[in-house]
């Protein structure tokens, strides 16, 4: 009896490392939803992360999708925000005190509210991919953001092709 218990359990963590275990989309930097690359750039290979909800639920449910990938030795994170919302979206009312700047080019530019408090950096960029919109937060111990605005843009048009919005088809 104990022998079959014991295959089972066996059995049970095989098939958990057969089907991803922690090597599953959600768990690593990036979530599956934005390239894990561009966010292993940001803050190194060892991080943790949490995913809610996926690109194709996004796309087939309209259900929110958000990781934040945490790499908590240096105090960085990287929070990508993605929902459905094809009516007009007002930008955020609350003050930015280092500064709203822009990423991208002529065709595509979006918003990034560059904010410092407490010892503590932030990059929030606000992107709409018709008919989604997309918040990519990017954290940090200091002010070494200049690349940010445009690494969040890069980020938000690879899960927009991903959606298969048109307008992100190109890389330009």
């Amino acid at each position: 009896m104990l022998s079959r218990v014991l295959a089972v359990v066996v059995l049970a963590l095989a098939c958990t490392a057969c089907s991803g275990g922690d090597d599953s989309p959600a768990s690593k930097a990036g979530c599956g939803l934005v390239p894990e690359s561009e966010v292993v750039g940001l803050l190194g290979s060892d991080v943790d992360a949490t995913a809610k909800g996926s690109a194709a639920s996004l796309r087939s449910k309209h259900v929110t999708a958000s990781c934040r990938t945490v790499d908590s030795a240096h105090s960085r994170y990287v929070d990508v925000v993605a929902t459905y919302h094809p009516k007009p979206y007002p930008l955020p009312k609350n003050a930015c005190d280092e500064g709203w700047v822009y990423a991208g080019t002529p065709d595509k530019y979006t918003p990034a509210c560059q904010h410092f408090a407490h010892g503590k950096g932030t990059t929030e960029l606000i992107v709409r991919w018709q008919p989604y919109v997309m918040r990519v937060t990017i954290g940090r111990p200091n002010r070494d953001w200049g690349g940010d605005p445009e690494r969040a843009l890069k980020m938000t048009r690879a899960l927009a092709q991903d959606l298969g919005v048109k307008e992100a088809a190109s890389d330009g």
